[in-house]
């Protein structure tokens, strides 16, 4: 809708949140699990050579899955990163 058209300003539209975005950060969150639960060193350096991306990335991914509080006995998964 245009102002001259109807009296009203259009209106904002913003494209919906790409399925396959949310994917793939799923994936990158389970890569860091798995490395996670077999002991497996988890550095930045790893993460972009494997997905690419940025340092922010990668502890926007961290952040995630220490937010999920997944425990394996009682040690808290991804605080030791």
């Amino acid at each position: 809708m245009t102002f001259g058209q109807f009296g009203a300003p259009a209106p904002i539209t913003r494209p919906p949140f790409s399925a396959k975005v949310r994917a793939g950060a799923n994936v990158r969150i389970a890569w860091l699990l798995a490395r996670f639960v077999r002991r497996e060193p988890v550095r930045a350096e790893l993460y972009i050579l494997r997905f690419g991306g940025s340092v922010h990335a990668y502890r926007r991914d961290l952040a995630a899955l220490r937010a999920a509080r997944i425990y394996r006995g009682d040690e808290l998964l991804g605080s030791d990163a």
